[in-house]
């Protein structure tokens, strides 16, 4: 078999690279490392293999193993000095990139009418895509396996074509989050899925499989070196039940909900060994406004109508309307509450005119011309309402507990296989392993290989299995964890739409109740005066004392005052002749 190494574009041997020692460790939602040393090199001797850089390791021909130089540690005693290097798989790219999403935020942050344009955040909602909508698991690991590579500059990390995972999980709100802690993140949903790489490619695939998806190898009992096997009943669940409670709000208050979803369907949650989650989801959100409005028909031929709008002519006496006129053709006078653009109302400015007579104690008026500017509409007299802003509640993921059932009801079995084949083939990792010829449940246990260790220069290889880290220890405890300080995604909304919170601007009514009335001179034919000292005291004038036609006007008249010829003012007609009467 014979083993080589390619860096920087040389391809030689292990043997004349001076390699020995050579390791491979291969994990589950882990970084895959190659370790080796070379010998013969002083402490002081430059690095054979500089950090960042790719190398290629293959066996017999085909790739074994693809990683970049991430440790280069030199170690030195009395007896050797050598270099010992360290690769890592693409899963180092994972774990050094913060991953972030594409959010909508306005071009113009002072215009309400702006454009959206995209930013990337760190701030996460797994489960969605930039247009708000919901996504699988599969297809959220799509893009952050895309994101990897654009951030690469290449193509690191190839998505495998059986990777599918159609799950729907509640909207994860999150924040920094490497690329590694979001797989993590999304897979805890889901905890029987193992991830592997597949090294034969010249660019690593990445496969995320289920338990039952992963490829059976049995092994003889005889050909272990070493081996234990525990069944793990301590984990078994027996039924699934997740409780999805919505927070809806609307107009300040706000109330709960409770979807109830479990399977087996007849579960619930009180048997021994049940998984039992209460999981947050954001619920409605809405904001109404209301409008109490008071209108009045206008009849402004209605003597009442005129005196309801000038103001002092409540207590006149034979009040008579002439000539009403108005400019506008709206039916109702806004009188009380305001008209707003929701209301899908009309509203206009109105000016009515009429020339008005009527009588007090002090005056008689005929066709005094007077105006009244009203605000005038269409509207009723009732209490409008309207929806401002809307915000629907994050969707119940389909089938979630049943897929959650389906990865941790199964008899998981943990253990350890030590083998000496003297030459190091095949691949384990993504396979669960069966035992033949040993106990009878061991040749169908499935059990999972988690990690393995291989040995080069010995051919031996150590085999890990069992359920992933976060189904142990013995209680439920690490399932919960998934959700335990999980919380409802307040902003699921606002990724897409660029707005905070569902809120929208409420507009407030633009035209209330207006009234601006206006007298011309008008006609009196009777006008009095008095002292406001001395009641007794006062001067009528009435026309209707004349009792022929005439006009009464100030006239200047000369007078003899002691003796000196002087003018003065008098309220005089010319003369006349008296009518005798017969």
């Amino acid at each position: 078999m014979v083993w080589k190494l390619k860096y920087e574009g040389e391809e030689k041997t292990l043997t004349q690279w001076g390699i020995n020692d050579v390791t491979r460790r291969l994990g589950n939602q882990s970084m895959d490392t190659v370790t080796f040393k070379i010998h013969g090199n002083t402490i002081d001797a430059p690095l054979q293999f500089v950090p960042r850089k790719v190398v290629q390791i293959f066996q017999d021909g085909q790739l074994w193993f693809t990683g970049i130089v991430t440790k280069t540690p030199i170690y030195g005693s009395a007896k050797e000095e050598f270099h010992r290097y360290t690769l890592s798989g693409p899963w180092w790219y994972l774990n050094n990139l913060i991953y972030q999403q594409v959010w909508k935020e306005p071009l113009n942050p002072n215009d309400d009418d702006s454009a959206l344009g995209d930013v990337k955040k760190s701030h996460l909602i797994l489960g969605q895509d930039a247009e708000g909508n919901a996504v699988t698991i599969g297809e959220q690991l799509g893009d952050v396996i895309n994101y990897v590579n654009a951030a690469a500059g290449e193509t690191v990390i190839a998505p495998a074509e059986d990777t599918d995972l159609p799950i729907y999980i509640p909207f994860d709100e999150c924040k920094d989050l490497s690329c590694a802690e979001v797989i993590r993140r999304l897979l805890r949903w889901i905890p029987d899925a193992i991830t592997f790489f597949d090294y034969a490619q010249t660019i690593p695939v990445l496969h995320v499989l289920r338990r039952s998806q992963l490829l059976p190898l049995s092994l003889n009992v005889g050909n272990l070196n070493e081996f234990h096997f525990v069944p793990r009943y301590d984990l078994q669940i027996q039924a699934v039940v997740l409780k999805f409670e919505k927070t809806h709000k609307s107009n300040g208050k706000s109330w709960k909900t409770v979807e109830v979803q479990r399977y087996p369907d007849d579960a619930t949650g009180m048997e021994l060994g049940s998984l039992v989650m209460t999981i947050e989801l954001e619920g409605t959100q809405s904001t109404h406004i209301k409008q109490d409005l008071g209108t009045a028909l206008i009849q402004i031929t209605g003597e009442i109508w005129w005196q309801n709008h000038l103001a002092g002519l409540g207590n006149v006496s034979n009040f008579t309307v002439q000539n009403p006129a108005r400019e506008g053709t709206l039916p109702n006078e806004l009188v009380s509450g305001s008209v707003a653009a929701w209301m899908n109302c009309s509203v206009e400015e109105d000016i009515v005119t009429a020339q008005i007579s009527y009588e007090t104690e002090d005056e008689i008026v005929h066709d005094r011309e007077v105006a009244v500017k009203i605000n005038t509409t269409d509207a009723q007299s009732k209490t409008y309402r309207s929806l401002v802003s809307y915000v629907g509640e994050e969707t119940v993921p389909e089938n979630l507990a049943e897929n959650i059932y389906q990865s941790v009801s199964p008899l998981q079995y943990e253990g350890k296989i030590r083998l000496v084949n003297g030459e190091i083939s095949g691949t384990f990792i993504g396979k669960v392993i069966n035992i033949t010829d040993g106990r009878e449940e061991w040749e169908t246990m499935n059990a999972v290989v988690q990690t393995v260790e291989e040995y080069l220069d010995t051919g031996e290889i150590t085999i890990l299995l069992g359920p992933p880290k976060h189904l142990g220890p013995d209680d439920l405890s690490e399932l919960t964890k998934s959700n335990r300080y999980r919380f409802s995604s307040r902003n699921f909304h606002s990724r897409s739409t660029a707005e905070a919170g569902g809120n929208s601007y409420v507009e407030q009514g633009k035209y209330g109740r207006v009234e601006n009335t206006s007298y011309g001179p008008g006609k009196m034919s009777k006008l009095s005066f008095s002292d406001p000292t001395n009641a007794d005291r006062k001067i009528f004038i009435d026309i209707g004392e004349l009792s022929v036609d005439a006009t009464v006007c100030l006239c200047q008249e000369d007078v003899a005052d002691s003796g000196v010829l002087k003018k003065r003012y008098t309220l005089s007609s010319e003369p006349f002749v008296p009518v005798v009467p017969n």
